[in-house]
């Protein structure tokens, strides 16, 4: 039996990333913001990944690591300028649930 770890793909991460969101996005994201993804998804949604911060440790009381977690920001790109709907921290490794996100307009 190999010790070694699963790891998803940056594509893969990207894809998960979005599940997650579209999955949660209605009961966690204001009508308003829900509406305005639901208008400007197909052209307009975007997914970066990222290292996560510190502010994550902090808030879910647990050490990362960077080389197994990452920060998924989910968002749209609009006349205006960027919006980020949501960033949401992952694991990096396919058998690992991890999975915790912070909304726009949520404290």
């Amino acid at each position: 039996m190999s010790d070694a770890l699963e790891l998803w793909t940056e594509d893969e991460l990207c894809n998960h990333a979005f599940s997650i969101f579209e999955e949660l996005a209605e009961e966690n994201l204001s009508a308003a913001d829900y509406a305005l993804y639901q208008q400007h998804c197909e052209q307009d949604a975007w997914v970066d990944l990222a290292l996560p911060t510190d502010e994550w440790a902090d808030l879910i009381q647990q050490d990362l690591e960077p080389e197994l977690h990452i920060e998924a920001q989910i968002g749209l790109t609009l006349a205006q300028g960027d919006v980020v709907l949501a960033r949401i921290l992952l694991s990096s490794e396919k058998h690992d649930t991890l999975c915790h996100a912070q909304w726009r307009g949520q404290a």
